[in-house]
C-alpha cells in the first residue's frame, strides 16, 4: 500500500497559453519522441485494424504521426482551445474522433480500445493510479499502453543531487518538480516521477512492462550548439534502448500490456 502523499496543485490551464509555441525551437525533442514512438509501435501487431486513444492529445502534435497507421483514432483533450486546434490541424485525417475529457474519467466505454497513448501528461499527476485504472478499464484484453513520464532520476539530476550532498535522492520515490523554485506560482508543479513509482503504479493496475526507452538523451543547449541536429538524432536513435537500464534521459517511454485478470 503506497503511503498517502500530501495533495498539491498540479498542472496548468492550457486554455490560457499558446502550447504550440512551446514546441518552437524544440525540433530535437520532437524528433526524439517520434523515434521512440516508431520503435514502440513496431511491437504492436495489426495496427491497421486497431483503435487507439491518446490521452492529452493537445493540438494533435503526435496524432499526425501515428494516425495513418491505425483504423480509428480517438484524441482525448481537456482543453477546449487545444481540441479546436487539433481539429484544424488534423482536418485532412478522416479516421479521428475528438473527445473532450480528462484521463481520470475517460468518457469511453469499457474494453473498447486496443491501444492507449499518454505522452507529456504524467507530470500533471501526483498519483498515476487513477488514470492508469481508467486506461485499464477502456482497454480491451491484452491491450497496449504507451506511457511517457518525466524521469526524476535522469543522469543530470543525479549529478546535481550528488553535488548538493543529497545521497538519498535516487531512493526517494516521491515525485519531484525540478523547476518549482523558479515558477511564479510555487503551488503549480510539473512532476518528475521516479521509475520505480511508475512501475509500482503499472503493476497495481494490472499492466506488464514490455519495453523501455530512454528519450531525449542529448537534450542540452550546449550539445545543440556544438553538434548538428542530425548527429544528435543519430545518437538518439542508437542509444534509446542502450541507455534505458541506466535511466539516463529526462524522458522515459514505456510499452506495457494489459494483464487479463479474468
Amino acid at each position: 500500500m503506497r503511503a498517502k502523499e500530501k495533495e498539491i496543485k498540479v498542472g496548468v490551464d492550457y486554455n490560457l497559453i499558446d502550447y504550440s509555441s512551446y514546441w518552437q525551437n524544440r525540433e530535437y525533442e520532437w524528433e526524439a519522441e517520434k523515434i521512440a514512438l516508431e520503435k514502440l509501435f513496431s511491437h504492436i501487431p495489426g495496427k491497421e485494424q486497431k483503435i487507439i486513444l491518446e490521452i492529452g492529445g493537445g493540438f494533435g502534435r503526435l496524432a499526425a504521426i501515428y494516425a495513418p497507421f491505425f483504423k480509428d483514432v480517438i484524441l482525448l483533450e481537456p482543453s477546449e482551445k487545444l481540441l479546436k486546434e487539433a481539429q484544424t490541424n488534423l482536418a485532412a485525417q478522416k479516421n479521428l474522433t475528438f473527445l473532450a475529457g480528462r484521463g481520470e474519467a475517460i468518457p469511453q466505454e469499457g474494453k473498447s480500445v486496443d491501444v492507449a497513448l499518454m505522452v507529456r501528461v504524467s507530470h500533471h499527476f501526483q498519483d498515476l493510479s487513477p488514470v492508469l485504472k481508467e486506461i485499464n478499464r477502456i482497454l480491451k484484453p491484452q491491450g497496449f499502453l504507451i506511457l511517457e513520464f518525466a524521469n526524476k532520476i535522469h543522469f543530470k539530476a543525479r549529478l546535481r543531487a550528488l553535488a548538493e550532498g543529497d545521497f538519498s535522492f535516487r531512493k526517494n520515490l516521491t515525485p519531484f518538480d525540478q523547476r518549482r523554485q523558479s515558477r511564479k506560482d510555487p503551488e503549480v508543479v510539473f512532476l518528475n516521477h521516479h521509475p520505480q513509482s511508475v512501475f509500482n503504479a503499472l503493476s497495481e493496475n494490472n499492466f506488464e512492462v514490455k519495453k523501455i526507452l530512454s528519450v531525449s538523451n542529448f537534450r542540452s543547449p550546449f550539445l545543440k550548439k556544438v553538434f548538428p541536429q542530425k548527429w544528435l538524432l543519430f545518437w538518439e536513435k542508437n542509444t534509446q534502448s542502450v541507455l534505458a537500464p541506466f535511466w539516463f534521459g529526462p524522458s522515459i517511454f514505456i510499452l506495457a500490456k494489459k494483464i487479463d485478470t479474468q
